[in-house]
């Protein structure tokens, strides 16, 4: 169960909120950019044939002499894109389970909003430069479903590269709120975040597990990396450790502005059980969610 019951229960009565007014021609709970039917008043505009003569204020037609028609918001759903990494650096410190759990926790608090939810991992099956479109839902009654779609992957082996997996990610269309769960540890993140500019909002949840956070091995050790296979020696003194958590800060510093540069908030979390939790208090105290 990638959603406790206890916290479907606490985040049913939220929604995720986008960045500006959406486009679907679903209902849902998000401003439309056209008119629609909801109670809330926008504007008047003049009457034009084949409008709906029931809109006209005539209060207004005989105060004025024109016919005035009565115009109100829109609500519609938000299309949702939840991108989920699993590349072979995501296998260590619980990063894996914890992403599948903050990625049902997008997944579900976007469907109990009224949502378009459209699931997808990377690297894909096509390899390191691809990503692999999974299943799509609307509404709670596709929550079974998309979970256990989730819940059945694993480690891809090959080796993770942001840039060109996302930009076929983006291909399937820029204006949708885009999630992305990952540990960003790959030499073109830049390149990742940078395409996604033009979705309509979203979030980079940056997951890295206590011991990336606050490493505590010393002496000498030799480092693989789980990706490239290439390894390095390193002498782990507390000077060097210190200089690690410096660098580690302004790295996730970096990747707040770029992910903010392509209009998404960004969000560190340490893995563990209760990432997902802790997530959502985090998106509540953003204004992610409402």
């Amino acid at each position: 169960m990638l959603v406790s019951a206890g916290l479907r229960e606490k985040i049913g009565r939220f929604s995720l909120t986008g960045r500006g007014r959406v486009r679907s021609s679903h209902g849902g709970r998000h401003l439309s950019v056209h008119k629609g039917e909801s109670i809330d008043f926008v504007d008047f505009r003049e009457y034009t044939p084949g409008d709906d003569y029931r809109r006209i204020d005539h209060l207004l037609w005989a105060r004025l002499g024109t016919p005035l028609i009565r115009e109100f918001e829109a609500e519609r759903e938000l299309s949702v894109r939840v991108v989920v990494d699993r590349s072979p650096s995501m296998g260590f410190h619980q990063k894996h389970p914890a992403a599948l759990r903050l990625a049902g926790l997008i997944t579900y608090l976007a469907l109990a909003g009224g949502d378009r939810v459209e699931l997808w991992t990377l690297p894909g099956q096509g390899g390191r430069q691809a990503a692999t479109r999974g299943p799509t839902g609307r509404h709670l009654s596709s929550w079974p479903r998309l979970e256990a779609w989730l819940e059945s992957l694993g480690i891809e082996p090959a080796e993770g590269t942001l840039g060109p997996a996302l930009a076929g990610v983006m291909a399937s269309g820029r204006r949708r709120y885009t999630a992305l769960v990952s540990d960003l540890l790959v030499a073109d993140w830049r390149a990742g975040l940078d395409q996604l500019a033009g979705s309509a909002g979203g979030m980079v949840l940056h997951l890295l597990g206590s011991a990336e956070l606050d490493p505590q091995v010393l002496g000498d050790v030799r480092l693989r990396d789980a990706e490239t296979g290439e390894e390095s020696d390193f002498s782990g003194t507390v000077d060097a450790y210190d200089r690690y958590r410096s660098r580690l800060d302004d790295l996730c510093e970096q990747m707040a502005k770029r992910s903010a540069r392509s209009g998404l908030r960004y969000l560190l979390v340490e893995a563990g059980p209760d990432a997902s939790e802790r997530t959502f208090a985090g998106l509540a105290a953003a204004g992610m969610v409402r």
